[in-house]
């Protein structure tokens, strides 16, 4: 068997049977862009050809969680999926149609506010130790490779603020919470880095998405 036919295409009731038995969605696209609209508990892991992306994942999240990746234009599905599997994940399919397809099956999906400059949000602040983050004195500090199995301790009756730096991993950490039931959520990042892209704008889809 080739791996080409070992990615199975997945319809959207397809993809979200594995995620009602404990699976996650895998987002593969910049992270303003996921922080702009994303499926909620989807998993950021932006792309990138290396081992960062299979590294941050087997870092942060369980092995025993069955992944559907987002099919995106310009990522090579097979390159990833061989990336993930040979860490010990079980890649189940690829989503056609990533978020598109899923919005239209299922209704609109979830954006996450970004917050920038020096002054601190309301909520609880959270340091994931994201690189090239400052925490800010009282910060709650709890590791992305932590956060799965830790995201019991953050307080449920407050906004929760994520500090970010170059933010890949801070991304993660959006998704991970919403899994864990927290959905007031915020991306603090409090200097722009040569890791954030400026020029890529917030936008919506040209569609909406259908009821």
């Amino acid at each position: 068997m080739t791996l080409a036919t070992a990615i199975k295409k997945l319809t959207p009731d397809e993809a979200l049977a594995f995620i009602d038995e404990g699976g996650a969605y895998v987002d593969l696209r910049k992270v303003p862009e996921y922080l702009d609209v994303h499926i909620p508990g989807s998993l950021s892991l932006q792309y990138e050809f290396g081992p960062g992306l299979p590294g941050r994942a087997r870092d942060c999240v369980p092995l025993h969680v069955p992944l559907v990746l987002l099919e995106e234009d310009g990522v090579d599905a097979e390159e990833v999926v061989a990336a993930l599997r040979g860490k010990g994940f079980a890649v189940e399919g690829v989503l056609e149609g990533g978020i598109q397809a899923w919005g239209n099956a299922h209704g609109a999906p979830a954006s996450t506010d970004v917050v920038e400059g020096d002054a601190s949000p309301e909520g609880t602040i959270l340091n994931v130790n994201d690189p090239g983050a400052v925490a800010p004195e009282g910060a709650l500090q709890i590791s992305i490779e932590s956060l799965w199995r830790e995201a019991g301790k953050i307080p449920l009756d407050r906004p929760v603020v994520i500090v970010a730096g170059h933010g890949l991993r801070a991304a993660l950490a959006v998704g991970i919470l919403e899994r864990a039931g927290l959905d007031e959520l915020s991306f603090w990042w409090r200097m722009r880095t040569p890791a954030r892209p400026k020029d890529v704008k917030r936008r919506s889809f040209l569609h909406p998405f259908s009821d």
